[in-house]
Formats: C-alpha cells, structure tokens, sequence
C-alpha cells in the first residue's frame, strides 16, 4: 500500500509516485466508472453469497454445521463475515458517491484542511479513505483466529476423552471413538469455516483499499 504510506506523511512529489497510479492516465478507466463497477461487483458477490446461504439450507448444510460444531465457533465466523459483508457494501456506496461527486464531502474536508493550513491535512484525508479499513482488516483477520481456535478446542476436546479411557475393551473403545469424532468436527469445521470467511472477506477489503488508493490520489491531485 505505498500510496497510504505516502498519505501518512510524505507529498505526492516527494515521494515519485509511479505512473500507474496517477488517475488520468489513459489506460485506466475513470475514476467514477471504477467505483461504480466495485459496486456492482459487490453487489453480485453479495446475491452469491444469499444464493450460497439458500442452497446449505436446502441441502442440510445449516443443519449438519451446527450439530457438528457444537461450540458453536462456526456459526460466529459465519455472523462476523456477514456483518463485515454488509460493512463492504456499506462502504463501496460511500466510496461511489464520494468518486462520482466533484465536490464530495472529502474533497471539500481535504480543501478546508489545506485552507486552514493544516499541516495534517493529507493524513487526515488517510483517515476519511483509509481509516475503517485497518479495523475491517482485523476482522478479517480474526475470522481465521477463531478457525484456529476451534481447532484447539476440537482437539482439547478429544484429548479430554482420551484420557477418561479406563481400559482398552472393545465397546469402550468405540464409545471413545465416537466421542473423539465430536472433537475432530469442531476442528474441522471451524477451521474451514475460518479460511472460507478470511479469503471471502479479504477480497472485498482488497478492492476497497485499491478504490480508496485511487480516489485519494484524484484528490491529492485535484488541489496540485
């Protein structure tokens, strides 16, 4: 992410910003045009996700998530990536709008900053564009924790069985399996879970970050 460092404390001039991400290169697309087409990106990932949700249901997915992790560590995997979702779609409106306007509420924060001589200002413009994004980013981050984590229960799980055994007898034997099987599910699923949620989740803050890249380089360079 060189143009948030650059953001952070360094000028545009200063730094030798690359060609690539000048916005009126002619290669790109208009700003506006790409924050429209993020959207509706969005917006499609959002119906393949309903439709994702609606065909466990019809296959008894729910069903087999929720007897098989008990703890109950997938489903809050499966909470938190939709409420980051719904914050990624929340968050490309914003970015539209700010694109498709030529006197958004950033660029008009970003001119009174530099009004008023504030020596801040391209930092407080890192914040608007990029700021929210460092704690969606944890939230994603954690999606794969908590994956992690349920492997560790799962497996304290088993060893907990494990050691209850009181003899090696046959049906004692394949209780303890059965048992361990309980323990092996949490694992498994909360792990899955986690890495389906971090990969989903984090191709959605990827192409918020590029946007928001992009739209704090046309401001910066709105005011040269």
């Amino acid at each position: 992410m060189r143009l948030w460092m650059i953001l952070r404390g360094q000028s545009r001039a200063a730094a030798g910003l690359p060609a690539e991400f000048d916005p009126q290169a002619p290669s790109r697309l208009p700003l506006p045009q790409v924050a429209e087409r993020l959207f509706w990106a969005w917006s499609l990932m959002g119906g393949l996700m309903l439709f994702a949700a609606w065909w466990m249901q019809e296959h008894g997915w729910w069903r087999s998530l929720i007897d098989g992790d008990p703890s109950g560590i997938s489903m809050a995997i499966v909470a938190l990536a939709v409420v980051v979702t719904g914050w990624c779609g929340h968050r490309a409106w914003t970015l539209r709008s700010e694109a498709q306007s030529p006197a958004g509420p950033w660029r008009r924060a970003y001119l009174d900053d530099l009004a008023r001589a504030q020596p801040e200002a391209t930092q407080l413009l890192a914040e608007r564009s990029h700021g929210s994004h460092e704690t969606a980013w944890w939230f994603c981050a954690a999606t794969i924790k908590l994956g992690l984590l349920g492997t560790v229960v799962g497996f304290i799980v088993m060893s907990t069985q494990l050691g209850k055994s009181q003899s090696f007898e046959l049906a004692e034997v394949q209780q303890l399996l059965q048992q361990m099987t309980s323990g092996m599910a949490i694992a498994l699923y909360t792990t899955l879970v986690g890495l389906i949620a971090n990969l989903w989740l984090g191709l959605q803050l990827l192409l918020l970050d590029r946007l928001a890249d992009r739209l704090a380089a046309d401001i910066l360079d709105s005011t040269r």
